[in-house]
C-alpha cells in the first residue's frame, strides 16, 4: 500500500464511509477504488482516469485533492504521449484525401456543367419547335368565338343598411382575474441525514441544483428512475422539470458545496452541514391541478 492510498483510506475511515458508499457517491467501480488505496494501477484504463478518480476521491472525503496529487506526484505513473503521436501522424493522410478528392471534383465538375447546358438548350428547343407546330394546325380565333360578359349594376339595399346601422354594439364583458395559488414548502420528518419535504400550492416542480465547489448530486423520482447521478463541477447549474413526478429523492455528497432551490425559493438542509457531509432530501409534490 503506497502512502496516497493510506491517506485516502484513513480520510474515508474517518468519515465512516464503506467501499460501496464512496461508489455511490463518486460512481467510481469498487475495484478501482480498493486499487487506489494498495497503490494498484495497473488495472487503471490510463494515467489520465488515474488522477481524476484519486481527484473524485479525496473530494468525496474531504481532502484537497490538488494539494495530495502535488505532494504525491512521484508515486503516480506519467502520462503517455501515444495517443498524441497517432493523432499526429493520421492528419496528414486526411488532409491528402482531401486534396484528391477536390482534384477529382475540379476535373469532373466543367464536364457536368457543359452536359447540362447542352441538356437545358434540347429542351428550349423542342418546346419551341411545339409552339410552332400547334400554331400551323389550329385555325385563327377571332373575338367573336370569345365569351361575353354582362355586367348588371348594383342595387343597394337600404333596407340592409339601415339594419346595419342600428344593431347594438356588443357589450363586452369584464375578464375575471384569477387568484394564483401560494407555494408552500413544508419541512417535515428529519430522520439521520435524510429530512422530508412536502411543496403544495402550486402546480409546477423546477428543481435547480448549483454547485458552489465539486460535488455529486444524485436525483431519482417515484419510480426510482435516475433524473440526474453525476459529479458537478464548481460553478455549475442544473435544472429539472419535475411537474409530472410524485416524489423526488435528491442525495448531495457534498453538502456544504450544493444549494437547492424549488421553483427558485432556496430549501435548507434538515441537519447542518458542518455535522453531515452527505445529506437527502425527500420531496413529495401535492399538485395544485
Amino acid at each position: 500500500m503506497t502512502e496516497l492510498g493510506t491517506s485516502l483510506k484513513e480520510a474515508r475511515l474517518a468519515k465512516g464511509y464503506s467501499l460501496e458508499d464512496l461508489q455511490e457517491m463518486t460512481k467510481i467501480q469498487k475495484r478501482y477504488l480498493s486499487g487506489i488505496e494498495e497503490g494498484n494501477y495497473s488495472m487503471m484504463p490510463g494515467s489520465f482516469y488515474i488522477r481524476a478518480f484519486i481527484k473524485q476521491y479525496a473530494d468525496a472525503v474531504g481532502l484537497n485533492s490538488d494539494e495530495l496529487l502535488e505532494s504525491y506526484k512521484q508515486e503516480l505513473p506519467s502520462s503517455s504521449s501515444e495517443e498524441m503521436r497517432q493523432t499526429m501522424t493520421s492528419a496528414p493522410t486526411r488532409s491528402r484525401s482531401i486534396t484528391k478528392s477536390s482534384n477529382r471534383l475540379g476535373e469532373v465538375l466543367p464536364m457536368v456543367t457543359v452536359a447540362v447546358i447542352i441538356i437545358i438548350g434540347i429542351v428550349i428547343f423542342w418546346l419551341l419547335y411545339q409552339n410552332l407546330m400547334m400554331k400551323d394546325n389550329n385555325p385563327t380565333e377571332t373575338q367573336t368565338d370569345q365569351p361575353v360578359s354582362i355586367e348588371e349594376p348594383e342595387t343597394k339595399d337600404e333596407t340592409s343598411a339601415v339594419d346595419s346601422e342600428t344593431e347594438e354594439e356588443p357589450i363586452e364583458e369584464e375578464p375575471v382575474e384569477e387568484v394564483e395559488p401560494t407555494q408552500t414548502i413544508a419541512k417535515g420528518k428529519i430522520d439521520g441525514e435524510t429530512t422530508n419535504y412536502t411543496l403544495s400550492g402550486t402546480d409546477t416542480f423546477s428543481l435547480k441544483i448549483v454547485a458552489r465547489g465539486r460535488a455529486w448530486v444524485g436525483v431519482k423520482n417515484q419510480s426510482g428512475v435516475e433524473m440526474l447521478g453525476y459529479e458537478l463541477a464548481k460553478g455549475k447549474t442544473v435544472t429539472l422539470d419535475l411537474s409530472d413526478a410524485q416524489t423526488a429523492r435528491i442525495r448531495v455528497g457534498a453538502a456544504p458545496q450544493i444549494d437547492v432551490f424549488i421553483n427558485d425559493e432556496k430549501v435548507e438542509y434538515g441537519t447542518p452541514t458542518t455535522d453531515r457531509v452527505t445529506q437527502n432530501m425527500m420531496i413529495q409534490f401535492s399538485n395544485q391541478q
